[in-house]
């Protein structure tokens, strides 16, 4: 069947869907059997998913955040980022999306338009769930557990996508650092979406263990990890005398780890609160430096140690950063022009800083109740219901 009539060519429609916001095309899919068809296409999703990554506006780009009083929990998502930075005096949510969940939860991560997080019965049982908000379809993983309980275990999860397999992948990372082989200290477990097994497998071995600081556990993902080319990253301590601090590397499609050195610091810099984070589609690498300053890394090739640039350094005082257990600033997004969006207060105050001219202007977002995750949701039609496409 036709997806237009004569005056309009079936190319030329395909190209106006594509450029159509979610809630847009949600709403076409009862217009004609042809064009419901045709939305739910892999072919269409995948390319109306490449142009809301794509563009440049940020007009698909949210904030993703988590209700964190009140007596129900739940996810909210904010406007576009353009709405947001062109008018951060309105209303940052989108009182249209959000989603209600039954219990506190561990958000593991965003990847093309699906939300994964983790529900915990107790340390040692619990699963996946993932959801794309803008369609309402979501799936859960089976149970899994592992043989260390009590909060001594360290606790990791990522989530992305494997262009290889074209698969979405959870991995899973438990370490007792109370085992004294360093082989049998660390167990890691991997959930393909869409696996006819629906099972959790175990990847090779992993001689690593993650660092301290906030387990995932205790419901902040700053420690979970983080993606780039295909790949999941964490930071570790190296098992050896020195217990250097190291990025591990799982690569999604060989399902294998490799150690990615961070940049060379001064050893008597003071640092602390290290973290990962993904700005630019680049791994970077952050620190509180004496208390004084935010120090924030790019990795400008994967992979490539002497490729470790300065980013940001930030000295407190000139943006009114508030010191609150190491949470912030809280780096969301690298715009094309070089500007990063950063978290700096707890009450919903953001900066654009510009890290050419060392310059930035205050965002500040009308917010009581939530707390904004470090990362961003982009919409899509992507199904976590169905096997990869």
């Amino acid at each position: 069947m036709p997806l237009s009539s004569e005056l309009l060519p079936d190319e030329l429609v395909i190209e106006i869907l594509l450029k159509l916001p979610v809630k847009s095309l949600l709403r076409f899919i009862s217009v004609c059997k042809s064009w419901n068809s045709l939305i739910f296409t892999p072919n269409f999703v995948k390319k109306h998913l490449h142009h809301s990554a794509s563009d440049s506006t940020l007009q698909y780009h949210r904030l993703l955040g988590r209700n964190i009083l009140g007596n129900v929990p739940g996810l909210q998502f904010s406007q576009s980022l353009v709405s947001l930075i062109d008018n951060p005096s309105q209303s940052p949510f989108d009182s249209l999306l959000s989603a209600e969940l039954h219990s506190e939860p561990l958000v593991v991560g965003s990847c093309n338009g699906l939300i994964c997080w983790v529900y915990f019965d107790d340390y040692s049982n619990h699963y996946a769930c993932y959801l794309n908000p803008m369609t309402r379809s979501e799936s859960k993983s089976p149970r899994i557990s592992h043989p260390w309980g009590g909060n001594h275990c360290l606790t990791r999860f990522g989530f992305g996508y494997d262009h290889l397999s074209d698969s979405y992948k959870t991995v899973g990372v438990y370490c007792d650092p109370q085992v004294e082989n360093v082989e049998d200290k660390t167990l890691v477990q991997v959930y393909t979406l869409g696996d006819p097994s629906n099972s959790w497998r175990k990847m090779p071995s992993f001689p690593f263990v993650p660092s301290r600081g906030h387990t995932c556990t205790s419901r902040y993902s700053d420690w979970c990890g983080k993606l780039v080319s295909n790949t999941l990253n964490w930071l570790c301590v190296r098992p050896d005398a020195k217990g250097s601090l190291v990025v591990v590397s799982v690569d999604l499609g060989k399902e294998t780890c490799v150690e990615v050195l961070l940049p060379v610091v001064d050893k008597y810099e003071p640092i602390g609160s290290p973290k990962l984070w993904v700005l630019g589609g680049c791994l970077c690498f952050s620190y509180d430096f004496d208390g004084t300053h935010f120090v924030l890394w790019q990795m400008k090739e994967y992979g490539v140690t002497e490729s470790w640039t300065i980013l940001l350094n930030i000295f407190y005082g000139d943006v009114g950063f508030e010191h609150i257990y190491g949470y912030f600033p809280k780096p969301f997004i690298m715009l094309d022009t070089g500007e990063v969006l950063l978290h700096i207060k707890f009450d919903g105050v953001f900066i654009l800083y510009n890290p050419i001219h060392k310059s930035f202007k205050y965002l500040e977002f009308q917010n009581e109740k939530i707390w904004f995750e470090g990362t961003t949701y982009i919409e899509s039609l992507m199904s976590p219901c169905l096997a990869p496409y």
